[in-house]
């Protein structure tokens, strides 16, 4: 079967975040996940599978142009997400990270929210799936749990351009407006790459 545009543009950007991956650092040397590219692009992939060609494009320019300023994104993002795990280190690298507006900061809260919703309608709905996921709000951010689902998304929009906020912002609101949940579609994405042809049976076999 031939791979469309589309579909290209996605593996596209799910390989340049791996590359900016393989980049990163970390403080107690190399993570596991950093050796599994399986899971990666079947993680990435299924959440850039939601968003319409106008967020993909923009999201790949911010990777294309953060690259010709010296910078990597996926480095920001796990940066971002260490202020309430490593406070500490944070404080180091926080000079490091670029200044978001107060506009921009607005719009990633609103969006958190949106998504902390999302995950506790998933929470109860698919409780055996969503076991198997970070800790659900910041304030349950430790260092023997990690960042949670929503440090984790703040610390990703902090790295995108404004445009693609707006973007984001927008094809996230008229879903909630209309009841549907972008999580549930990333999460359905997830299973159907792992073989399950739903999300029940998933919740089954889980």
């Amino acid at each position: 079967m031939a791979v469309t545009e589309r579909e290209q543009l996605i593996f596209d950007i799910a390989s340049m975040e791996w590359d900016l991956f393989q980049q990163v650092q970390n403080t107690g040397g190399r993570a596991s996940c950093q050796d599994d590219p399986d899971t990666f692009f079947k993680m990435r992939m299924s959440q850039w599978m939601v968003y319409s060609d106008a967020v993909l494009e923009s999201y790949k320019e911010d990777i294309l142009n953060a690259a010709k300023a010296g910078r990597n994104l996926v480095f920001e993002k796990y940066g971002r997400m260490m202020e309430t795990t490593f406070p500490e280190e944070f404080e180091q690298i926080k000079p490091f990270l670029p200044e978001i507006s107060a506009h921009q900061c607005d719009r990633i809260k609103e969006l958190a929210a949106i998504h902390v919703e999302w995950d506790r309608w998933m929470l109860k709905h698919y409780p055996n799936i969503r076991k198997n996921g970070r800790v659900m709000t910041t304030r349950e951010d430790n260092f023997y749990d990690g960042s949670s689902s929503e440090s984790y998304l703040r610390g990703e929009m902090m790295t995108y351009s404004e445009k693609t906020v707006e973007l984001i912002f927008k094809e996230t609101k008229e879903a909630y407006e209309k009841g549907v949940n972008l999580l549930k579609q990333i999460i359905e994405n997830e299973t159907a790459f792992y073989g399950y042809k739903s999300l029940e049976d998933a919740e089954a076999a889980h």
